[in-house]
């Protein structure tokens, strides 16, 4: 007999790669970045590497549970010149984070610098961590 588990980490990932499957034949194609989300007893931290931005080129959205991080880079090629290799980032990105346990979303913060995102989404509540004492009979 097989066991199958499932956590929702894993249906989290699972809802992810079939949302990026549907959204991967747009015809457009779009970039993706680097970033970590971490997690304290009171909040998630999540930091993302986005070079050459400023903070009003970055979009940051929450919306049922998922936080979406979008923007652009734009062309800065001059038109007529040769180039011998081009490898800055040109065009759209688009990064989404589900969060399966509640979170105060109207408390999310974000601050922008020197091209490093910071976005703090604190825990709910019925979220944080709870000690349970024991009786001892």
């Amino acid at each position: 007999m097989t066991y199958y588990l499932s956590t929702p980490q894993i249906e989290a990932r699972k809802r992810f790669l079939r949302q990026m499957m549907e959204n991967s034949y747009d015809g457009e194609r779009v970039m993706s970045f680097p970033m970590n989300l971490q997690a304290s007893a009171d909040e998630y931290t999540l930091t993302a590497m986005l070079p050459g931005l400023d903070a009003e080129e970055v979009d940051l959205q929450f919306n049922n549970g998922v936080l979406t991080i979008s923007g652009e880079y734009k062309d800065n090629r001059i038109e007529n010149d040769e180039y011998f290799f081009s490898e800055l980032p040109v065009g759209k990105f688009s990064r989404a984070i589900e969060f399966n346990e509640p979170v105060q979303h109207e408390k999310i913060s974000a601050s922008m610098k020197k091209g490093l995102l910071t976005v703090r989404i604190p825990k709910a509540e019925e979220a944080k961590p709870k000690s349970i004492k024991i009786k001892a009979e």
